[in-house]
């Protein structure tokens, strides 16, 4: 690899690190890799020499709750005030296709990234027969739930951690409907029925509307895990 290609390999490094924040390791290779501009082994050479120089920073954030496959917390990679410099700079020499794919890939990675820092579901065992069992959302800017419950059962406590993550919009209105009394679910759902059917509601009598509101869900009987 000529020095020439190895600048380049460093800028596209530091375009993914300046489109991502606190994008891992691992994933910062893969979109490195995707370019097809580079193979790991460029890819290894040209990540030590940006932190060597300072350019970018690999650590574990404090209160880091994302595990790797043994256990431990993962390290973030983000880009230092130097390598934002050097790249609004030089940042035209990478290649435009490169950049055009950059501008669109990242995109869809911060998307996903941002899904799966928005929902968090733990069970750990608290030493007293129990499993306490952590949901948190956060839209971006603030935690909308932080729960935490104690519950008897290890299989219980992971169908809800596995309910939270599949089903978070049901779970969270579910909780708005039974702290309130207010029917948020029903409500729902029946904003979604009247989408498609509409036309056929047009046709109903004033009695018909009234028979539909005696019908209408109790919240009191909801149930967040049906």
């Amino acid at each position: 690899m000529d020095t020439a290609e190895l600048a380049i390999n460093k800028l596209i490094i530091l375009s993914i690190l300046s489109r991502i924040q606190g994008v891992t390791l691992n994933q910062l290779t893969t979109l490195a890799l995707e370019t097809l501009y580079m193979d790991y082994f460029d890819f290894v050479v040209a990540f030590e020499e940006i932190c060597q120089d300072h350019l970018a920073v690999e650590s574990v954030r404090k209160g880091e709750e994302t595990r790797d496959a043994s256990g431990r917390p993962v390290t973030r990679c983000d880009l230092t005030q130097e390598g934002r410099a050097i790249l609004s700079t030089l940042e035209p020499r990478i290649p435009l296709p490169i950049r055009s794919y950059l501008a669109q890939s990242c995109s869809g990675w911060q998307k996903d990234i941002r899904l799966q820092s928005v929902l968090t579901a733990t069970c750990e065992p608290d030493g007293n027969g129990l499993y306490q069992v952590r949901l948190k959302q956060h839209d971006g800017l603030k935690d909308l739930i932080d729960l935490h419950l104690a519950i008897p059962d290890r299989s219980m406590a992971e169908q809800i951690c596995e309910r939270w993550k599949r089903h978070p919009q049901t779970v969270y209105l579910g909780l708005l409907s039974l702290l309130t009394g207010e029917p948020t679910l029903a409500t729902e759902e029946r904003l979604v029925d009247n989408s498609f059917t509409a036309p056929l509601n047009a046709e109903k009598s004033a009695g018909d509307a009234d028979d539909a509101e005696d019908t209408a869900i109790d919240p009191q009987q909801q149930t967040l895990f049906p």
